[in-house]
């Protein structure tokens, strides 16, 4: 009897030892399950991010504001201002990959000083003045951009892009509300041209997909005023602000 005491003694003082490092054991298990659950959910987030299994071709609309300047241009040319308005089709290519072509109606206007010189005699007594005149440009502006989406979230999502833009350029007038008679089409003198490229970058952001805004900027890539027989000339840079919506 005491030998049979002895014996369940001791297995009744290990069974704590046993469970202790049972637990022990389960513990460290759910840690690693968790650990794993957590890289594995951190890692198809950041595989969302760039790669979103959702991706599918959209239609959308836009309009924005121009701000126009005269690369290469002399002293007596400057700034404007206009607008665009037209559409876009997003295509996915690869992972969060696009091509985003558009078509837009487009309104530039540029800053010309005009300077005058009435002759008299003695010439020294004739009268010089300056106006303030400018250039304005009706078109159809054509973007062809390649960008990549970066979904933060379900509702927020920030792209980057460039491309090449062709300008067709319907009318370029000159203009000045202080002479009488000076208005007159650019396009008839072939002063202006009737084509001209630039090359687009910038950044746009959608919330909830359909809301969207971006700034870009576009480098004159050719010449869009060069009147013959002249060393004038200059190419078309802009700064677009615009606000969207995407279908």
């Amino acid at each position: 009897m005491r030998g049979s005491c002895l014996i369940n003694k001791r297995l009744f003082n290990n069974q704590p030892l046993k469970h202790s490092k049972i637990h022990r054991i389960m513990n460290r298990i759910a840690i690693a399950i968790l650990m794993a659950v957590t890289l594995t959910a951190s890692a198809a987030a950041q595989n969302y991010i760039v790669e979103n299994p959702q991706n599918k071709a959209y239609f959308g609309v836009r309009a924005g504001v121009d701000i126009s300047s005269t690369a290469g241009a002399p002293d007596e040319f400057g700034n404007g201002a206009g607008f665009t308005i037209g559409g876009i089709y997003n295509l996915p290519v690869w992972k969060n990959m696009f091509f985003e072509p558009g078509i837009y109606a487009y309104y530039d206007t540029f800053d010309n000083d005009i300077a005058t010189w009435t002759p008299a005699d003695p010439p020294q007594e004739g009268v010089h003045k300056e106006y303030d005149g400018s250039i304005r440009n009706w078109g159809i502006r054509v973007p062809l951009n390649f960008g990549y989406r970066f979904d933060f979230t379900d509702n927020i999502s920030i792209s980057v892009f460039t491309g090449p833009v062709l300008n067709l350029n319907l009318s370029a007038k000159a203009h000045c509300d202080g002479l009488t008679d000076y208005t007159y089409s650019l396009m008839d003198t072939k002063d202006f041209k009737r084509f001209d490229a630039q090359w687009n970058f910038g950044v746009g952001m959608s919330y909830g997909h359909n809301c969207y805004v971006s700034i870009s900027g576009a480098v004159g890539m050719t010449k869009a005023y060069e009147p013959k027989g002249d060393d004038i000339s200059f190419r078309r840079n802009t700064v677009n602000i615009a606000v969207g919506y995407n279908f």
